[in-house]
């Protein structure tokens, strides 16, 4: 065996092994402090993985048994199935900017409206310059093709651009098995981070199908044999990589397992040396030039960077290993180093704060931040879905209604999807090692997943949302890898009983997970319903209004549904007064007394239009928090400052178990019926395989 094929062999089983290590923290260590943190236990999800990785099985040899006239009728089929829920998701649910996205939204239509002043926000962090260009030039064609619904524009693009990587990637599977693509799109169908992440106008969507595109280029590309073949890939490749690593700089990884596994690969070129050296200068070529054609671009848009105000990248590995956190992006550790007036100045408290916390932490400490920042990156198949969108201008009411169920609901899911997705794939590279026959395609998907890896869980700031991009090749993975138990069912011959014991076994089995998760039906929480979440104002700017003795502030607002509580800004101490008013100017409600908190329980109010008044008692002035937009982050802004947004939440309260009785018996029995279904039909399958 070569050194090159050792080599590949090695980085197989290394990717293997990654993909083995995520299932393990998927099944027993999922996030639990984000809001979708009442899990299943791990033993109702391993069953729920074994019941879906089953469903998998028989769906395949389904598809492998269809004519070719009913493999084009099926394709059409899917296909349309997606597209009517990509629309339906498209048109009634509309994400409201929060947080880097407002700053981004906002300085778009800047843009968009001619002026070329740059808010503070980008010279502290200029990576979402090049973005907010883009979603400007966006914008302008919203404009012109659906007028004022730039929010259903945008969802409609970008599920567009999300297909255009999934249409790439079920070609190349439907060219090869038509089986194999079919299990591909019924797999996309059900991935919900998907939608969730098309409604999300961010970088994280724009870069997500890059690597599917890629992967496919790349195996073209390994294949060619003459400079016609090679050169629109080699082109094509560059491109694409210049585009993600422009809006997602972590995606250099991808542009370094390109390059290893160009050189790592067998070439069929005649002068493989050659061609190898001249695709690696094309890619770095082009590279380059996008660099330098998008700093001309931004300084064509009015930005000017200034490197005393941006955020240096050593603040950022420095805050990823404060172990108060799990990595994650900390304002405790960058709002001082932002205030400081030089880039020296701001990399030498970065550094100090570095090297204060590791050697707080020690080596065991070290080593613990590791696990605790690879649980955050890899353990939870949500990816963040359900925390990326905290607000909808546009959401059907019962979505609203029940979004606290439904969500979690989905998280499962996407947690059971999560690890089917991983426990497949790890089963492709075994096979692969077993028969010593390799996919270019893994190797190269699998690579990319290690740098990701060693990036954010090592170096960088880590979120859920930054490993989004494992997830679609996770898909195509078992797609493409997917294979029958022939073994398994081969040895199963042997017994005519192993059925109903395999039946006995997984009903006892799943009656011991539905008592494991007994407190969702029994343990109380509170969990409230969000009816309005305007929480726009104290990300990076801190703005606020100031009210003397006398003045006050009306923000009108339309509830979709019943509320009973009133939270403004963080609940803070005031002295004045609060007064809501209903559409026909009637006084609904008011506090008494002058000593009050910006947290209030009230009586339980119908749906309907209202109008929120905050009047200051105090001789000294009162600071309220709100946030000033070119867009409307509410149907109405406040009375006197009409480009301006009080921050404020209203919730309507609840209080109770996660779930009732009948809705744990029915995901259970879904889940029974589902694992008799999948060991009855392999049993009479087994002699057929």
């Amino acid at each position: 065996m070569s050194i090159r094929k050792r080599l590949a062999m090695g980085l197989c089983g290394l990717i293997s092994f990654t993909i083995f290590a995520t299932g393990l923290l998927a099944t027993l260590a999922p996030v639990t402090f984000r809001v979708d943190h009442d899990w299943l236990s791990p033993l109702l999800i391993l069953l729920g993985t074994g019941v879906y990785v089953g469903g998998i099985g028989l769906a395949f040899r389904w598809f492998h048994r269809l004519s070719r006239s009913q493999h084009r009728w099926l394709t059409g089929m899917l296909w349309g199935l997606l597209l009517v829920i990509q629309l339906y998701v498209a048109f009634n649910w509309v994400s409201a900017p929060r947080a880097d996205l407002y700053f981004v939204h906002q300085q778009a239509l800047a843009l968009l409206n001619g002026s070329h002043h740059w808010a503070p926000y980008f010279y502290t962090y200029p990576n979402n310059v090049g973005f907010t260009i883009l979603l400007s030039g966006l914008l302008k064609v919203g404009h012109g093709l659906l007028g004022g619904q730039t929010g259903v524009w945008l969802n409609l693009f970008q599920f567009a651009w999300l297909d255009l990587g999934l249409l790439v990637a079920w070609w190349a599977l439907h060219r090869r098995n038509p089986a194999r693509g079919h299990l591909f799109l019924t797999l996309v169908i059900g991935t919900v981070p998907f939608y969730a992440y098309a409604l999300n106008t961010y970088s994280d969507t724009y870069v997500l199908p890059i690597g599917l595109v890629i992967v496919v280029l790349m195996r073209g590309l390994l294949r060619a044999k003459t400079w016609r073949q090679i050169a629109p890939r080699t082109v094509g490749l560059g491109l694409l990589l210049t585009f993600a690593y422009l809006l997602k700089a972590n995606f250099i990884v991808l542009i370094i397992a390109v390059l290893l596994i160009l050189w790592l690969l067998p070439n069929p070129t005649p002068h493989p040396l050659i061609t190898r050296s001249g695709i690696t200068l094309v890619i770095l070529a082009l590279l380059l030039g996008g660099v330098l054609a998008t700093q001309a671009g931004e300084r064509a848009a009015g930005y000017q960077a200034r490197l005393n105000q941006s955020l240096p990248a050593m603040s950022w590995i420095a805050m990823s290993w404060n172990p108060e956190n799990h990595g994650e992006y900390n304002r405790a550790d960058v709002a001082p180093i932002i205030k400081l007036p030089t880039v020296a100045a701001k990399q030498q408290r970065a550094q100090a704060n570095l090297h204060h916390y590791l050697q707080e932490m020690g080596p065991i400490g070290v080593v613990h931040h590791l696990y605790r920042k690879a649980r955050l990156f890899l353990a939870t198949g949500t990816f963040d879905s359900f925390q990326i969108s905290p607000a909808f201008d546009r959401a059907p009411t019962w979505y609203r209604q029940h979004r606290n169920t439904t969500d979690w609901l989905l998280a499962n899911w996407c947690q059971i999807n999560y690890l089917a997705l991983l426990i497949v794939t790890c089963g492709w590279g075994i096979q692969q090692i077993r028969r010593r026959k390799l996919s270019a395609a893994y190797l190269l998907a699998g690579t990319f997943i290690i740098g990701l890896i060693c990036f954010h869980v090592i170096f960088w700031e880590t979120e859920e949302r930054y490993a989004l991009p494992i997830l679609p090749l996770l898909i195509a993975g078992t797609a493409a890898g997917y294979r029958q138990p022939v073994n398994l069912l081969q040895w199963s011959q042997r017994s005519r009983w192993l059925p109903l014991g395999m039946a006995i076994a997984f009903t006892a089995m799943l009656g011991l997970g539905a008592w494991q998760n007994y407190d969702l039906i029994t343990r109380p929480k509170d969990h409230p319903i969000s009816v309005i979440s305007q929480n726009e104002g104290r990300y990076y700017q801190n703005h606020k209004v100031k009210l003397a003795r006398g003045q006050s502030l009306t923000q009108p607002f339309t509830a979709k549904l019943p509320f009973d509580h009133l939270l403004i800004n963080n609940g803070e101490a005031f002295t004045g007064r609060l007064t809501i008013r209903d559409s026909r100017g009637t006084h609904v409600w008011e506090t008494q007394g002058k000593q009050l908190a910006l947290d209030q329980r009230l009586p339980l109010f119908p749906a309907g239009h209202y109008r929120l008044t905050i009047t200051a008692t105090r001789r000294k002035p009162q600071a309220l928090v709100t946030a000033p937009a070119n867009y409307a982050l509410l149907p109405q802004p406040l009375t006197t400052h009409p480009h301006q947004y009080l921050r404020f939440f209203i919730d309507q309260h609840s209080y109770g178990p996660m779930l009732t009785l009948s809705k744990l018996w029915l995901i259970v029995g879904a889940i029974w019926l589902g694992g008799l279904v999948i060991i009855d039909r392999f049993y009479w399958y087994r002699r057929r395989i």
